[in-house]
């Protein structure tokens, strides 16, 4: 990747060759079934939709090896993500195939997110094929989150709208890296090593404080889902107890749990920069008046995950199975090559 060089689109660049990488790049998403663009356009429809915005290309060994357009909003758009004042949008983003998952599809979006700052953009959106997972898995590492979709005209496929707040605090940013490392540690565990547990070690008593995986896991649910994010998304204070049962079907609960911690990012987005600077009030489950600090009390919730996520590791250790590798450190590796 050292020697990809990232740089405005200049009078030398030749448009039959950029229409030639966008069609290697969306190939294999035009042979699924999903009519983008940008799969089949002509060097004239390349020309047109470059020049609607800034147009950086990336180049090795004086080739072009990958492309993007980035704009302000568009007054005419159908959806309003496209239009507000504050929000840049960018297009016609492709990586050659050759070098894909190397680092450089972030490098682009970067350069993107860069442009629309120095402009005073509050935030970056975007809309992709619902269907077009990995490229929203990149998206979504990238900090985008879905808020919306729409049908276009033409297309075999529905968009998703993804956004991205831009005038990020380091309060804020710091807080969505531990709720997007709650979630991808969340999916991992359940997915690739609690699915298949057979159902007497998933209920067995381990010694656990809430003695199972299963008990550990519904403790999750109340504690971070039940009362956690009740607390800060509605500011009221339930009353359950800690170790309620309060999903006795496994599949249900590992699913709950998933959903649950996908809610925590598209939260944070949307509050004010004074909320980290402020207090939470709320009850505890014994009926004493609290008063915390706002940030550091949610980064809690994040550890509190870790720590009972850390006990169904050792357990699942202790009965034989293949502990999972959920350190943050992972999730940083696997986001960098993206």
């Amino acid at each position: 990747m050292n020697d990809i060089d990232i740089r405005p689109l200049a009078a030398r660049d030749s448009f039959d060759t950029l229409t030639q990488l966008l069609h290697r790049a969306y190939a294999p998403l035009a042979a699924a079934g999903m009519n983008f663009s940008a799969a089949a356009q002509s060097p004239d429809d390349t020309a047109r939709r470059a020049a609607e915005g800034q147009c950086f290309v990336a180049t090795s060994g004086g080739q072009p090896v990958g492309t993007v357009t980035v704009r302000g909003p568009l007054d005419n758009a159908s959806v309003h993500w496209f239009r507000d004042a504050d929000t840049a949008h960018f297009h016609q983003f492709a990586v050659d195939p050759r070098v894909q998952r190397q680092g450089l599809g972030s490098r682009l979006i970067a350069m993107c997110e860069q442009w629309a700052i120095d402009r005073g953009y509050r935030a970056m959106v975007l809309a992709t094929a619902q269907p077009a997972l990995e490229l929203r898995g990149l998206f979504r590492h990238l900090g985008y989150r879905d808020v919306g979709d729409m049908q276009r005209d033409g297309k075999t496929y529905r968009s998703v709208i993804m956004r991205k707040l831009l005038d990020r605090s380091p309060m804020r940013a710091h807080l969505l890296t531990l709720a997007r490392y709650n979630e991808w540690a969340t999916r991992r565990l359940l997915d690739e090593h609690v699915r298949g547990l057979p159902e007497t070690d998933y209920r067995k008593d381990v010694g656990l404080f809430f003695k199972s995986v299963h008990g550990t896991l519904n403790h999750l649910l109340v504690g971070e889902h039940l009362l956690w994010f009740r607390r800060f998304a509605e500011g009221v204070s339930p009353s359950v107890a800690l170790n309620d049962e309060a999903e006795p079907d496994r599949a249900r609960l590992a699913q709950r749990l998933i959903e649950g911690a996908a809610r925590w990012a598209p939260l944070i987005e949307s509050w004010p920069e004074s909320r980290f600077d402020g207090q939470i009030d709320y009850t505890t489950t014994r009926g004493q008046a609290v008063s915390l600090p706002f940030a550091a009390t949610l980064a809690h919730v994040f550890n509190h995950g870790t720590h009972h996520r850390g006990q169904i590791c050792a357990a699942l250790t202790a009965m034989g199975w293949r502990g999972p590798e959920l350190d943050l450190v992972y999730m940083l590796q696997q986001e960098s090559i993206r």
